[in-house]
């Protein structure tokens, strides 16, 4: 005769489906799996790196033509300067991933 208590049917099936859950969690930590929704923040994120960059150069760029008077000399090409700081940020990051 065993130690062990028998247990009815619907807490084995629990025990089981706890067992299964916890190895798929251990696989996922193991293999460094990543789920839709961390796939579509990790986009979300880039976006934000390349965007902050390009709009910090308008900003500036605008104050500056106001401040000087000079339409929009300073405006585009800070743009330009932020989204190309913007872009080689999003490379390092994707990188670092």
């Amino acid at each position: 005769m065993s130690d062990k208590p028998e247990l009815p049917p619907e807490a084995e099936r629990m025990i089981d489906a706890v067992r299964r859950r916890a190895e798929r969690h251990r696989r996922w930590f193991a293999e460094d799996e990543r789920s839709l929704i961390g796939y579509i923040g990790q986009i979300g994120v880039l976006g934000w790196i390349i965007v902050l960059p390009t709009l910090a150069g308008v900003l500036l760029g605008r104050w500056l033509d106001t401040t000087l008077d000079t339409g929009i000399f300073w405006t585009a090409p800070l743009m330009l300067v932020g989204l190309i700081l913007g872009c080689w940020s999003g490379w390092r990051w994707m990188h670092r991933q």
